[in-house]
């Protein structure tokens, strides 16, 4: 039977625990079969022994970032649904491993929370109201968050063994780049800020200012060399505000 909408919410919310059961054997396995079984016993209603074979499968080792794995619940569910072998279905699942988690990591832990707290932290220096840092960083971050397992659950289940290009052309992969860009401007701009406020004079201000501030320009039109340069800044804004303070 086809799983209703019933079943598609209840496993969509137990997708918020996928890590619940993490450990060293099968990673997050439990997890993931624990956010399959809504669906899995709609598709097996009436069929306990073709139900406990389907779990105990999809029990075996698995691992993806727990944003993603909403995309291998239903892709896994569909397969199950679509009478496809024991076999073909094990195949599948090991090749989903890496890509979830590659792809995953590059996105959200890589660039997206890095930009929420750049974001904050730079917000935080130019209102000094931490209340709004902190509100725009958890908006923000949950909002693509939960956007990103939403978007992962529907196309599982929309394109079955079909996911695999959209692993592989994103609907985020020309934004990641920008956003790469950004968080350099980011860093650069919060050096700049804090530089601004410690300054001994006017003129030094706006001299640390125009200085740090066309780095980061650089740096957001040179993304290879603005790492070095984002990098470079905030080693050196220790010293700065040192020699600045004195």
């Amino acid at each position: 039977m086809k799983p209703t909408r019933s079943d598609q919410v209840a496993s969509f919310l137990r997708c918020f625990a996928v890590q619940g059961s993490w450990n060293y054997r099968s990673l997050v396995a439990g997890g993931l079969a624990n956010a399959m079984l809504p669906l899995l016993r709609r598709i097996y209603a009436g069929d306990p022994v073709r139900l406990r074979a389907a779990v105990e499968r999809h029990l075996e080792p698995f691992n993806g970032h727990p944003y993603l794995c909403p995309m291998a619940v239903t892709a896994l569910a569909r397969l199950e649904h679509d009478g496809e072998s024991p076999e073909r279905i094990d195949r599948f699942r090991s090749a989903l491993r890496a890509p979830l988690g590659a792809v995953g990591d590059e996105l959200v832990w890589a660039t997206w929370r890095p930009f929420c707290l750049l974001l904050s932290i730079t917000i935080f220096w130019l209102w000094g109201r931490p209340w709004v840092a902190v509100g725009v960083f958890l908006l923000a971050y949950n909002l693509g968050h939960i956007w990103l397992r939403a978007w992962s659950f529907r196309r599982g289940w929309t394109e079955g063994l079909g996911v695999g290009k959209d692993l592989g052309d994103p609907p985020w992969a020309r934004v990641v780049p920008w956003i790469t860009s950004l968080n350099l401007l980011l860093i650069g701009s919060a050096v700049v800020l804090v530089s601004w406020l410690v300054a001994p004079d006017t003129l030094g201000r706006w001299g640390v200012a125009l200085a740090l501030a066309a780095a980061a320009l650089l740096g957001y039109a040179r993304p290879a060399l603005g790492e070095r340069l984002a990098a470079g800044l905030v080693l050196a804004a220790p010293v700065l505000l040192v020699l600045l303070g004195a």
